[in-house]
C-alpha cells in the first residue's frame, strides 16, 4: 500500500435502481421497504385497506388567481417554476 490514497481508485457510490418495469410497478408498492432484505408489498385491493385512508376530500385544485400570495398554497406552485 503506497501513502495516503495514491495510486488507489475511488469507487463512485451508485444511486438506487429504477423500475422500468409495468408489471411490477402495477402490483407492487414500489420503494417502500427500506430494508435491505425483503421484497416491496404487494398493492391490496381497495376494500382491503381501512377506510379512513380514502376519505381525504380537498376538492378541485384553485387557479393561482384564487390562492392568497402570502400562503404555502401559493408558494408551493411557484418554486417548481
Amino acid at each position: 500500500m503506497k501513502g495516503k490514497g495514491k495510486g488507489m481508485v475511488k469507487e463512485v457510490p451508485k444511486g438506487p435502481e429504477v423500475c422500468k418495469d409495468p408489471v411490477r410497478l402495477c402490483t407492487h408498492a414500489v420503494g417502500v421497504n427500506i430494508l435491505k432484505q425483503g421484497e416491496d408489498p404487494l398493492i391490496k385491493p381497495k376494500g382491503e385497506y381501512p377506510e379512513w385512508l380514502f376519505q381525504l376530500d380537498l376538492g378541485p385544485p384553485k387557479k393561482l388567481n384564487e390562492l392568497e400570495p402570502d400562503s404555502w398554497e401559493y408558494c408551493s406552485p411557484m418554486r417548481f417554476k
